[in-house]
């Protein structure tokens, strides 16, 4: 597996809310639902349950990150299922002081060594915006 760690970027939450809101992910079907129709559209069939969030990605078909490493309040993983690679999606918090947490996501990916100088890059650049989708999504 190689890993591709992501930028690391501080988010203005306390450690344990950022946990809980990335280790069960049942509320965010809610926020797809309520967007206008436009941006659902863009989301190519993005679903959430629990402990899991599907998407249909183009050329692979349905794919799935299930969670599936939890270790409170510091890391979660996802694991990619329909994926023709093996993927997982992992986040590290790190408490920062009482409001404030440290972001720092990570790709690991198997992908062939002759591959990698071709496509190393654009799953460096996924592994940055990964973080700061974060950014994002816990903006206060």
């Amino acid at each position: 597996m190689s890993v591709y760690k992501g930028k690391s970027v501080v988010v203005n939450r306390a450690t344990d809310d950022i946990y809980a809101k990335v280790s069960d992910l049942s509320g965010y079907q809610a926020l797809v639902d309520d967007l206008p129709v436009e941006y659902r559209e863009k989301l190519s069939g993005v679903r959430f349950s629990a402990d899991s969030v599907s998407m249909d990605a183009p050329g692979v078909g349905q794919l799935v990150f299930k969670l599936t490493e939890k270790t409170a309040p510091t890391h979660v993983g996802f694991s990619a299922q329909g994926s023709p690679v093996p993927v997982a999606l992992k986040l590290d918090l790190e408490n920062v002081d009482a409001t404030s947490t440290r972001l720092t996501p990570s790709i690991d990916i198997e992908i062939p060594a002759m591959l990698r100088p071709f496509i190393g890059n654009k799953i460096q650049e996924a592994a940055d915006k990964f973080g700061e989708v974060f950014t994002t999504i816990f903006k206060q």
